[in-house]
């Protein structure tokens, strides 16, 4: 449901004298299956890379990882919402949500950046599409992909 969708839906209620709010729930497992949609804007990384990109629904804000130091940690975070992200990679196990888990992260850009320029990888976990251990319908792999499956990915973040 998108957002406008959302507010049309309250402010009919409001009309009605029926408004009941309450905080959005994660997706359902049916809505999950949705995926990625659209054109999104053309986006440069810290590193100079123009790319194209793709609107997702991430149902919970969350950290944007990176290797920083040689760890792999939190550098920034997005916010929920509809946002857009770059491609999406293989790598350490996401944190939790509920029964979903994956280790697979979305390249984008986060909303509030601690370091690293903002970029880096987002849960599969906290973005609406796909099943446990799937990739994210509609989003296209990164560039790097084959090179992290042939030499293997840390499975432990800060690790």
């Amino acid at each position: 449901m998108t957002v406008i969708r959302r507010l049309a839906h309250v402010a009919a209620s409001v009309i009605a004298g029926t408004a009941v709010f309450t905080a959005p729930a994660a997706p359902s497992h049916a809505a999950q299956a949705e995926g990625c949609w659209g054109t999104g804007p053309t986006v440069t990384d810290t590193l100079g890379v123009r790319w194209p990109t793709r609107y997702c629904n991430n149902f919970r804000a969350g950290d944007v990882y990176n290797y920083v130091e040689g760890r792999w940690q939190p550098i920034g975070r997005l916010n929920a919402g509809d946002s857009w992200f770059v491609c999406q990679s293989h790598g350490p196990e996401n944190p939790p949500v509920g029964e979903w888990l994956n280790d697979i992260w979305l390249y984008t850009e986060a909303d509030v950046v601690w370091a690293a320029g903002g970029w880096g990888g987002f849960p599969a976990t906290h973005v609406s599409g796909g099943e446990n251990y799937t990739p994210i319908p509609n989003l296209d792999w990164c560039p790097w992909e084959n090179a992290l499956a042939r030499r293997g990915t840390p499975t432990t973040p800060g690790k």
